[in-house]
């Protein structure tokens, strides 16, 4: 296993557009040909190593045997790990928006918490945060028809609003709550909430979301039955009737209108 350790060598004030950090870049590069990948600091351009201590074993290597260690605060750093295919990140702390865009393989780990858009189209691979995630997890972006395609994700923590919003494949696991509108316009996903969400599912068409805690259901959900899962007695439901949706949304406890 080739690592190499990445580490601020400042505070940034402004986003840090850093799609080049990834297993599948860096996996040819010789340490002194990684710090001369370009960079933006708000609109400014720079080498990787302008802003980042870099360090670890010379190359080559196979992309599927990279470890790409991100040591300090990167919630400012944008884009980590576009379109991998292989290899593996981890962040040991938090973690900027879009990490993982188009994901295709290999591993994110993320120590911290995790930004806005986390895994956006994404489609295949594995992302892990230990903290909380931010919004539209696992989305697709504005005016694509399916988000995340594929892959796993895992947040220990809570995610914010429009967690897998237009979800068309793959697996979303939140420990705590989730926002408003978990999985809306669901295509085909599997979405499972740990705590309590708001208004889970609307204008879904297909595919699976389990609130273990307490949810807001739509009127245009019909109930079905209740099942047993895991030793959890969960209420069925089947919609969005309004969008003519088989989709399967079992919720543990319904909130009443009101409450």
């Amino acid at each position: 296993m080739r690592e190499i350790v990445i580490e601020p060598r400042r505070e940034f004030l402004v986003p840090v557009e850093a799609e080049r950090i990834s297993p599948d870049v860096f996996a040819s590069l010789a340490i002194k040909e990684i710090e001369k990948i370009e960079v933006w600091e708000g609109n400014r351009k720079a080498a990787l190593s302008d802003l980042f201590d870099i360090s670890g074993d010379e190359g080559p290597a196979e992309p599927e045997e990279m470890l790409i260690t991100l040591s300090g605060d990167f919630s400012k750093v944008k884009r980590v790990g576009e379109k991998m295919a292989c290899g593996r990140i981890l962040a040991e702390g938090d973690l900027g928006m879009h990490a993982g865009n188009g994901m295709a393989g290999g591993e994110i780990e993320i120590g911290g918490r995790a930004g806005d858009w986390l895994g956006r189209e994404m489609r295949g691979g594995k992302i892990t945060v230990r903290g909380d995630a931010k919004d539209y997890v696992g989305a697709g972006y504005r005016g694509e028809n399916c988000g995340m395609r594929g892959g796993e994700i895992v947040i220990e923590g809570s995610a914010g609003d429009y967690l897998g919003e237009h979800l068309c494949g793959g697996t979303i696991t939140v420990g705590g709550d989730a926002g408003d509108f978990p999985g809306i316009a669901n295509r085909g996903g599997v979405i499972v909430i740990g705590g309590d969400a708001h208004l889970p599912g609307a204008e879904m068409v297909s595919g699976t979301i389990t609130v273990r805690g307490r949810a807001r259901v739509l009127p245009s959900y019909q109930y079905q039955e209740t099942v047993e899962i895991d030793g959890m007695n969960l209420k069925n439901f089947l919609g969005d009737l309004v969008e003519g949706g088989k989709g399967e949304l079992r919720v543990a406890s319904v909130e009443e209108e009101g409450a």
